[in-house]
């Protein structure tokens, strides 16, 4: 393989391990069939349950919902009309990014994602048309966040994807965690060699830079 192309592996190895970090993502797909509103079932360790909307969405006061898509011909994971589907943050640490993959049937603003704190409201994003779109939540400060809402009136959901920090995540003392690769600089699996930067990736999604001298 051409040297370049081996760095350029490297660079995007190392970017997507190092700057993006851990992703959590929820398909949406195992959500219970009867699950009654305020009900929480988890996906990936992660709570989530389908509230009552507020004066802040497109319609107050409904919790109207169905998992796994309709018998009318909705193809999404999740219709609501109207209701909020909500997302536990608490142990996600370090969020730095969060796109929500919605199609939206009823027009401008209608389908709405929150991303909360203990203060309140830290970001809102709205759709910009009917139809399919990803709609991307920043979290710069990367503010210990609380929940995600996303609300609409005739809204479809995909699928979301949380991105953390790696920095914030190597914080949080691991349990039981097992190595699953360790790699060089340029992603190539290797063994453990002394004196040489290692990057050890476990199997919780986390990546740990390591070099034994002694």
């Amino acid at each position: 393989m051409n040297p370049k192309s081996l760095v350029c592996s490297a660079c995007i190895f190392l970017s997507f391990y190092c700057a993006r970090g851990q992703s959590v993502t929820l398909t949406l797909d195992n959500v219970p069939e009867t699950v009654q509103c305020n009900e929480v079932w988890t996906e990936q360790d992660v709570s989530l349950s389908f509230v009552t909307t507020t004066t802040d969405d497109c319609a107050p006061d409904g919790c109207y919902f169905a998992a796994n898509g309709p018998a009318d011909g909705f193809a999404e994971s999740v219709m609501i009309w109207p209701s909020r589907l909500t997302v536990d943050l608490t142990g996600l640490p370090g969020i730095q990014t969060i796109e929500v993959d919605i199609v939206d049937y009823c027009g401008f603003y209608c389908t709405q994602a929150f991303l909360m704190d203990t203060a309140g409201i830290v970001s809102i994003k709205g759709n910009s048309e009917a139809g399919p779109e990803t709609l991307i939540l920043d979290n710069p400060s990367q503010a210990a966040l609380t929940e995600l809402a996303i609300s609409g009136c005739e809204s479809g959901l995909n699928e979301i994807r949380i991105y953390q920090n790696t920095s914030s995540i190597m914080n949080v003392p691991a349990v039981d965690r097992k190595v699953v690769r360790i790699v060089d600089p340029l992603g190539r699996d290797v063994s453990f060699h002394r004196g040489q930067l290692l990057f050890h990736i476990y199997d919780d999604g986390t990546v740990e830079k390591k070099m034994v001298i002694e």
